[in-house]
């Protein structure tokens, strides 16, 4: 795999296929995964997760000829495959849409549906110029999901959690698409569809790169 290549996919687990893919799919899940699938309570939750593995599982086989791979997970709970030089990726859920990243070089991308919320408290966290971006935006709460899913995604394609962020703020610079964290830059592109955010973080220079998401079991979406 190229160290520019990336893309992504999506999963819809409202449709049809999704729903049977996922029973077939679970009895020959590792058992830990079952047991984990078996303690979401709500089934959104338990879809979303098999769904998740299913996708990591699938683009594996297809982009680096990975077969049956154990999925590990780092001290920060992102997931990863042991010896898949080359082979990054990142998951992302929110309503009924799971979107995974793939990429030569370290990615992270975040989704969100827009949901109304209270954005002012949970902007506190946000440095100076985002704080000062959602007061001048026309609607601050589109403006606030594109800032949550930046930070978002750039945290986890360096691989780490948002706390990080408590001692020292990333420079991001929305206009450019560029964030700059501790001599590092990473490179970042947002998209906003069908009451969905999604932002893209990667190692690799993004440029105008178009964020369609190819579907990996059906119908690509809007």
């Amino acid at each position: 795999m190229r160290n520019a290549f990336t893309e992504l996919f999506s999963a819809d687990i409202r449709q049809k296929m999704i729903k049977e893919s996922c029973a077939r799919s679970y009895p020959q899940l590792p058992a830990e995964e079952r047991e984990k699938a078996d303690r979401f309570l709500r089934e959104d939750d338990r879809l979303r997760f098999i769904t998740g593995r299913l996708m990591i599982r699938k683009a594996a086989a297809e982009k680096a000829g990975i077969g049956a791979p154990e999925i590990l997970l780092t001290g920060y709970g992102k997931p990863y495959i042991a010896g898949a030089d080359g082979f990054n990726f990142n998951l992302s859920h929110s309503g009924d849409l799971v979107v995974l990243a793939v990429s030569g070089s370290p990615v992270g991308v975040d989704i969100e549906r827009n949901d109304p919320i209270e954005w002012r408290e949970i902007s506190a966290a946000f440095g100076a110029k985002e704080r000062e971006m959602l007061e001048n935006a026309d609607e601050p709460l589109k403006c606030f999901y594109r800032i949550w899913t930046v930070r978002e995604a750039f945290a986890k394609a360096i691989g780490t959690g948002l706390q990080l962020f408590d001692d020292e703020q990333p420079d991001i610079d929305y206009d450019r698409g560029t964030v700059n964290y501790r001599g590092r830059t990473m490179y970042t592109v947002s998209r906003e569809w069908d009451g969905y955010t999604l932002s893209l973080c990667s190692a690799a220079p993004l440029g105008d790169r178009d964020l369609s998401l190819k579907e990996m079991f059906g119908q690509q979406p809007e």
